[in-house]
């Protein structure tokens, strides 16, 4: 198999990444049960500027219908298979070679006897359109389309069949190429070429004005003019080299004769040229089992500088290279001596180079949105030793504009996203043309992809009133969501606000409220979806009005709260729980002081209300300015007493009008009225008279007081 690119100049396919894993891929397919029986199951051939198979590598062998009717132009169709590539150059060449059953000396490519072929454009599991189909007559055992007008960037398919269900083995080359300009038919007039890229051309015909020009040598030797159909082709050696080619019939089989000349005076000055090589080698003898081949050319193993008309012993159809010389000029002509007006396809080899121009330009940016970036191309193109008349550009498919003959630069935009391929054609003062293709990318905008979409996967309402613990996740469907070369991890950035983004898709601690979520995708398409976080019924205890009591005073406190609901209570003064699980108590409040309750429902959530008790401190004691302590129990007993916030008297010291301490008491009880001076002393009634009393009281709140002051004993 060779699966080589053609590596000339690199202004001519620089980009373009040639793959040996993929070559080594195909040898799996040979003679093996066809895996591209089916359209969707084509094979990928790779860089078809210059691509043969191995011989016999493919086959239809056990192949099933793919459900498309038969080519226009084939024999019955039940055992084809099916290959794509993806154009890089306008025109391309196909060949299918099976067997040589023909008798015409050509080598065979496999086993298949009568092949037939069709190119399309389209894809698989779509529409397709057939742009070109050849069937084998049966005797040649190969089968060639040439085909133009392809479009840079496409993928187009190749359907493969025997004609009348024949099936077997085969070889498939095909070459991928901008075709030159049309050959010129006497060498005054000859195409200029300028570098060594391979191409095909379709069609000959002439001589014109100059009939007889390759009258020496080779060509000469035959009746008649020298020329039959036949194209001239010019160049100068750009550097110092060897130069091979290899020519082959568009139809095999058919004799192609050439020969070789240098310009002493010129590219344009044909009258002193001088013979190099000439090859008129028919393909078979006829006299001989001696077989040339239709395949002819330079090559570095041959030692012959000339072969005549006839396949003699030891010939091969190819001639000793040539070093060409830097500055010099060639001139080729080539002839279809057959005579059927079929063409040829070459390939250039060698060390040495053709003079020409290097086709380049720039592209700013190299990849951008197609909606928003407007691609900047410049020509940079140069030649040194003449001049460029003419540019022809084509800026790929969706282009706006699409074309232009002008150098530039140009300001490009895209109808639709994707791999474009921008090509330039630039044609010398010499009349060459050189191609070059640069690839970019216009990266799709928000509108060329699935609609962006927001969706909510959980929201968590505030769990109480007040509280700011809601929670939202959301997630992103379609859009573009993938990271350039971040093994397709998600790429979706999302905002509360609309200005900062992040990768966040949860979002908490969140106050009850209408909320706006946004999303980004890596192309900067944007969503947005509405959502409401909600809350609880605020709790509302209601304990009534604040209130102003007396020291001692006690306090019935109740609590009305709403919305209703089973809860759980608690009275706290300040922070201390006073009572657990009341929603009705009674205080007696010694200081001023908030009284609060919480209510607590089953979700843990609570209202809280409270109330201020001011209190009054009057503290007031009263004592008796008279007793009797006559046994009668009526105002027997002296002893001090007050209001409510009273607590307990702490001491009670009598005294007589001498002085003299006769009765002392502590801790007396106020609501004991057997505590206190009974009017005794040391067990007999004290005399009457006027007695001094002093004492320490103590309220409620803890606040003491000193009372002195006279009462009368009376009888």
């Amino acid at each position: 198999m060779v699966c080589a690119s053609l590596c000339k100049k690199a202004n001519v396919m620089h980009y373009f990444v040639r793959t040996i894993i993929f070559c080594l891929g195909l040898l799996s397919y040979a003679n093996a049960q066809p895996i591209n029986d089916d359209c969707v199951k084509a094979i990928s051939l790779p860089d078809i500027t210059k691509f043969c198979s191995g011989i016999g590598e493919f086959t239809t062998v056990g192949a099933t219908p793919s459900g498309y009717g038969a080519a226009t132009c084939w024999i019955g169709t039940n055992k084809e298979v099916w290959f794509k590539f993806r154009a890089f150059f306008t025109e391309v060449s196909i060949a299918i070679v099976g067997s040589n059953h023909g008798g015409q000396g050509l080598p065979s490519g496999g086993t298949l006897r009568a092949p037939q072929v069709a190119l399309y454009a389209g894809y698989c599991g779509g529409s397709i359109s057939e742009l070109e189909c050849k069937s084998d007559n049966g005797t040649a055992g190969a089968v060639t389309i040439v085909q133009g007008g392809l479009i840079i960037g496409e993928d187009y398919l190749i359907r493969v069949d025997g004609s009348n269900g024949a099936s077997g083995t085969f070889q498939i080359c095909a070459n991928n190429y901008n075709p030159p300009v049309q050959p010129g038919q006497d060498c005054r007039t000859g195409s200029v070429l300028c570098d060594k890229a391979p191409f095909v051309t379709q069609r000959l015909s002439g001589p014109d004005a100059m009939p007889d020009e390759a009258n020496i040598g080779c060509l000469g030797e035959g009746q008649g003019n020298s020329e039959d159909q036949s194209a001239w082709y010019t160049w100068v050696a750009e550097n110092n080299g060897s130069l091979t080619f290899t020519i082959k019939p568009v139809t095999p089989g058919e004799d192609i004769d050439w020969a070789l000349y240098e310009l002493p005076s010129g590219i344009k000055n044909c009258n002193d040229k001088v013979l190099l090589r000439c090859n008129a080698t028919h393909p078979t003898s006829q006299q001989h089992n001696w077989v040339c081949g239709d395949v002819t050319g330079l090559n570095f193993t041959s030692t012959d500088i000339e072969e005549n008309l006839n396949c003699d012993r030891g010939e091969d159809g190819f001639c000793k290279y040539i070093d060409m010389v830097q500055g010099k000029a060639y001139t080729m002509i080539i002839n279809n001596f057959t005579n059927s007006g079929s063409g040829f396809s070459i390939e250039w080899g060698g060390t040495g180079e053709f003079l020409g121009p290097d086709a380049n330009f720039s592209i700013n940016p190299p990849s951008g949105l197609r909606c928003e970036t407007d691609f900047i191309v410049t020509d940079s193109s140069f030649f040194q030793t003449g001049g460029i008349t003419k540019y022809s550009w084509n800026f790929g498919k969706g282009a706006i504009p699409q074309t232009s003959n002008s150098k530039g630069p140009h300001s490009v935009r895209y109808s639709s996203f994707g791999e474009k391929f921008v090509t330039l054609t630039i044609e010398t003062n010499l009349g060459c043309q050189v191609t070059e293709i640069r690839r970019i990318f216009a990266e799709p905008c928000c509108e060329d992809l699935p609609n962006l979409q927001l969706q909510v996967d959980s929201l968590v309402d505030v769990s109480c009133f007040g509280y700011k613990d809601g929670r939202i996740v959301v997630s992103g469907l379609a859009g573009n969501p993938y990271q350039d070369g971040a093994n397709g991890s998600s790429y979706y950035t999302f905002s509360l606000d609309g200005i900062s983004y992040t990768p966040n898709n949860v979002f908490t601690n969140l106050p009850p409220g209408d909320y706006t979520i946004y999303i980004q995708d890596r192309k900067g398409c944007l969503n947005q979806i509405s959502v409401t976080i909600e809350e609880p019924l605020e709790i509302v205890p209601d304990v009534g009005l604040d209130i102003e009591v007396d020291l001692g005073t006690s306090v019935d406190l109740s609590t009305q709260v709403l919305p209703p609901d089973n809860y759980a209570f608690n009275w706290l003064l300040g922070d201390s729980i006073f009572c657990k699980t009341c929603a009705d108590t009674k205080v007696l409040p010694y200081n001023d002081g908030y009284f609060k309750i919480r209510a607590t429902n089953s979700n843990g959530c609570f209202g809280e209300d409270s109330l201020f008790i001011r209190v009054r401190k009057n503290y007031e004691v009263y004592a008796p300015n008279v007793i009797s302590a006559n046994g009668d129990k009526l105002n027997d007993i002296f002893k001090l007493f007050g209001k409510a916030s009273l607590k307990s008297i702490e001491s009670l010291k009598i005294f007589d009008r001498w002085g003299e301490l006769i009765y002392q008491g502590s801790n007396l009880d106020i609501y004991d009225s057997t505590q206190g001076w009974d009017g005794t002393f040391r067990g007999q009634a004290a005399m009457t008279g006027v007695y001094v009393y002093l004492a320490r009281v103590k309220f409620i709140d803890g606040k003491t007081l000193d009372k002195a002051g006279e009462f009368t004993l009376i009888k």
